[in-house]
């Protein structure tokens, strides 16, 4: 999608700042726990009474999604604002307290994870798409969890030429480890707001849906389900739920209040 300020910005030929790569890797990353909980990540928290929805989906999406062989998953929703870089990002680390993960920002053009993070990465996944760094420069692993992070280094203005190009081709397969069979989970653009998560969506084998209680109208979500097919939804998070219920039903996993499929939904 091109903006106003897009067009205003490449006219005046804005080039994105080289990025810092060192020689090795970046040494492991420890999370700040104030940072945290100041962002809203409250998966490692066990005092925190969200933390318990999250290990409830972890255990659904390793029993569903993970068993029966999925390992690429996207969330995502249908407008900004709706929380699934809050999804994304506990759902990341309640796994990671049981499994790999690998943790990816694509939402190019609005990046939130690193900063959720606190982390402010030499190079991002954003330089590897680009070209300007190796991947393994761009993979942060953080301590004493076992889940990697390719943030994104700089707001990208052109997102959908850089997850067009062949770089993004052999992103999953280059991050790909047999031995340790991580989940990946991707931090992806709101599938109404911008038509990257097309692109993305060919790479994944499942979509995570993430809805806002009073926000997500019927139709948007309707018109979502149908723009990703047919990638399927492996489950939907109902956010910011009045009832604060997490259940299962028919293979769809919500944080929320009551489950919503498309013959359900209402406007």
């Amino acid at each position: 999608m091109v903006t106003g300020l897009d067009v205003v910005v490449g006219d005046l030929g804005y080039r994105h700042p080289e990025p810092k790569v060192g020689a090795r890797p970046c040494d492991p990353v420890t999370l700040d726990p104030a940072h945290l909980a100041a962002n809203g990540i409250c998966a490692l928290d066990h005092l925190d009474a969200r933390s318990r929805s999250f290990i409830l989906l972890r255990t659904q999406i390793m029993n569903g999604f993970f068993a029966s062989g999925g390992r690429i998953m996207a969330v995502t929703s249908t407008q900004p604002g709706n929380g699934k870089t809050f999804v994304a990002t506990n759902l990341a680390m309640a796994i990671s307290r049981v499994h790999p993960v690998v943790l990816i920002d694509l939402d190019l053009a609005k990046p939130a994870l690193g900063s959720r993070l606190g982390l402010e990465p030499h190079a991002g996944v954003d330089d590897y798409l680009a070209g300007a760094a190796p991947l393994p420069l761009c993979r942060q692993e953080v301590d004493e969890l076992r889940l990697s992070v390719l943030p994104v280094r700089q707001r990208r203005l052109d997102p959908a030429g850089l997850l067009s190009g062949d770089r993004f081709a052999t992103l999953f397969p280059a991050l790909a480890d047999p031995e340790g069979d991580p989940v990946f989970i991707v931090d992806s653009p709101p599938t109404l707001a911008i038509d990257e998560i097309l692109a993305i969506g060919s790479s994944v084998e499942g979509v995570l849906m993430v809805v806002e209680e009073g926000q997500t109208h019927a139709d948007e979500l309707q018109e979502a389900m149908a723009l990703l097919e047919p990638r399927p939804i492996i489950g939907t998070v109902l956010n910011k739920s009045i009832g604060g219920i997490f259940r299962r039903r028919k293979k769809n996993y919500y944080y929320g209040e009551r489950l919503l499929l498309p013959s359900e939904v209402q406007p």
